[in-house]
């Protein structure tokens, strides 16, 4: 019997431009500003849906949620057409929804500036998508549009909305909880195993994530994770982070949880996950979308993703140093409020001089290390590395073990700036500077991010 396999793709953000009638200065600036692609959206769907359909083995694709950039109703009329063209192909699709489909932030764009779209409420969502999951459930929990479904024998997937409540909160409400509780049971009587998805990660993707980005963790993380373990979930599927990430969690009564994090297909590295229910565990790929119906100038699918989020970067250190208004606007993109950097505005200030136009040499002798500096890594410009590395968040590839000529150099600057500032995390508690960049520069977790087997 042919294992059974799915593919994970999240983060969709499309938008459609043609249909909404955006074009022009702010349009130009917004696509500019943003991690994602979001001109190039609907071809990048287009052209990851072409993929999976493609593959004749596997016919289960798992979205969740933010399918649409922010809530448009021409962009949910235009995926649903896309969605069709799955179902066409006979692919099972399941999904569920987030904030950004029903957020009170859509907009169109002009040379004049930005107006309204109209937008589905979000209580019309459930009805909108009702063929891709909801029809097939075996139990729904109404409020949150919750539901479990049966997509392979002896497995019962629970497609979790985290919405809470769209704002402050995305969360689980206690019900909600009460809920899944009762699913796991009745599953396990049944003799299944249970995987959950939802939005919002359950576990950071890095260990910097929550400092900057404590309000994009699932609410109440730090107990539902190993609630969620405690009770008998192994494995959690996610999105959000736009980020690559494959994390675990024993808890204290010695269950463990595998948490799945996949990065948004519309932005760099244009990833979807295809994995296989082996006998003795999950097998779990990456998939890098390979091509798209737009002028890339020449360039690799890759290479153009990277070139314009890297763009975007170059735009951050820029405003880091020059133009803190400005960076706010830009940390949206990358989950950080304004309020966090009005918190750390000294510590962005300082780090946005340091990293324009110094190399690991001349910071060095900035911070009295000169010596640790090793020669061949001393000519390599801050910022650049900077880049690297954020890059590397995203894509999951951490590329500097301590072996390398740039741990050796760059992390004696990291402790003796970390003697200097003092980082907490959201609750206050102190947090060592060179831990977080450990966890940047190699992967000091059990699994690669990318590519993992996860057994029971």
């Amino acid at each position: 019997m042919k294992a059974p396999t799915f593919y994970h793709i999240t983060d969709l953000h499309l938008y459609a431009a043609d249909e909404i009638g955006s074009y022009g200065k702010y349009y130009d600036l917004k696509a500019q500003m943003d991690q994602k692609c979001m001109k190039e959206s609907c071809a990048i769907i287009d052209g990851a849906f072409a993929e999976m359909a493609a593959d004749k083995e596997t016919d289960v694709i798992i979205i969740s949620g933010d399918l649409t950039f922010d809530g448009e109703k021409a962009s949910h009329d235009l995926l649903l057409q896309k969605l069709q063209t799955l179902k066409d192909a006979g692919k099972r699709v399941y999904l569920t929804t987030a904030t950004h489909d029903y957020n009170k932030h859509a907009l169109g764009f002009t040379d004049q500036g930005t107006f309204k779209v109209e937008q589905y409420p979000r209580e019309k969502l459930r009805e909108l998508y009702a063929d891709y999951g909801w029809q097939e459930a075996v139990a729904e929990h109404k409020p949150s549009f919750s539901y479990a479904v049966k997509i392979f024998p002896g497995w019962r997937f629970l497609m979790l909305n985290d919405d809470g409540d769209g704002e402050a909160f995305c969360g689980f409400y206690d019900d909600l909880l009460t809920w899944v509780k009762a699913q796991v049971r009745e599953a396990d009587e049944q003799g299944e195993k249970v995987i959950a998805v939802t939005h919002h990660p359950l576990l950071p993707p890095t260990k910097i994530y929550p400092i900057f980005s404590h309000r994009d963790m699932l609410g109440g993380y730090e107990t539902t994770a190993p609630m969620f373990a405690d009770i008998g979930i192994k494995y959690v599927f996610t999105g959000h982070t736009h980020m690559q990430s494959i994390t675990h969690l024993d808890t204290v009564r010695g269950n463990r949880l595998y948490h799945i994090n996949t990065g948004s297909i519309t932005g760099h590295p244009a990833p979807y996950r295809k994995v296989t229910i082996e006998t003795d565990g999950l097998d779990v790929k990456t998939c890098n979308l390979q091509s798209f119906d737009w002028d890339l100038g020449g360039k690799t699918v890759d290479q153009y993703m990277k070139d314009h989020f890297t763009f975007m970067l170059n735009d951050i250190f820029d405003s880091m140093e020059n133009n803190i208004d400005h960076f706010k606007e830009l940390a949206k993109g990358f989950s950080m409020d304004a309020k966090t950097v009005d918190r750390l505005r000294p510590l962005i200030r300082m780090l946005g001089k340091m990293i324009n136009g110094v190399t690991f040499k001349g910071l060095a002798k900035m911070f009295f290390v000169s010596n640790k500096v090793d020669p061949a890594a001393a000519n390599i410009k801050v910022r650049d590395f900077m880049i690297e590395l954020i890059s590397n968040m995203y894509s999951g590839i951490r590329q500097f073990p301590p072996t390398s000529k740039e741990y050796r150099s760059f992390m004696p600057i990291v402790k003796r700036i970390g003697k200097v500032i003092r980082l907490t995390d959201y609750y206050g508690v102190k947090v060592e500077l060179s831990d977080l960049f450990d966890d940047l520069l190699y992967n000091v977790g059990a699994f690669d991010n990318t590519n993992a087997f996860l057994p029971f």
